[in-house]
């Protein structure tokens, strides 16, 4: 990007421009706000920054496009989205639609340097050809009885002969 990282705002109206793009090539600045159901001069308002931030084309009165810079904007903070909403959606146990709204929450809640390192790690979990790792299955049973395990008790409690802490 151009400039520094991008408001939720901004990032709300850079998607909705990319979902209004699937289905018309043709967006001008009132189906973004019919989209967002906001005030067209909001939209607009944002739709210029968006503009002078080198992320979509768009000259007033005309019609909105995202820009390849735009593009691989909207590829990465959908990739964040889901890699997280993933991780707490499988990993957590935690409901579909209630990991969905905790991706956003965490997304904007890090640093960029934090956010990068988090979905890089989940990512890589996620592709590791290692079985899951054992602190994963003693977290899962944690979670699910509300205590740790007696093992994890052991291997906490520093136990120097016990098998199952290595």
């Amino acid at each position: 990007m151009s400039e520094k990282r991008l408001t939720e705002s901004l990032e709300k109206y850079l998607l909705a421009i990319y979902d209004i793009s699937k289905n018309n090539p043709n967006i001008i600045v009132k189906d973004v706000a019919d989209y967002l159901n906001i005030g067209g001069a909001s939209a607009a308002t944002a739709i210029r920054t968006l503009a002078r931030r080198g992320l979509i084309n768009y000259i007033p009165y005309g019609n909105i496009s995202l820009t390849q810079e735009g593009f691989n904007t909207v590829q990465l903070k959908i990739y964040r989205h889901n890699t997280i909403s993933e991780f707490l959606n499988r990993v957590l146990e935690i409901e579909k639609t209630e990991a969905d709204n905790n991706a956003s929450a965490f997304e904007y809640s890090m640093t960029e340097d934090v956010l990068t390192k988090f979905v890089h790690f989940l990512d890589f979990m996620k592709q590791c050809s290692c079985k899951e790792p054992k602190w994963l299955k003693s977290c899962k049973h944690s979670l699910a009885n509300g205590k740790i395990s007696e093992k994890c008790v052991n291997c906490t409690s520093g136990c120097k002969d016990c098998n199952s802490c290595r």
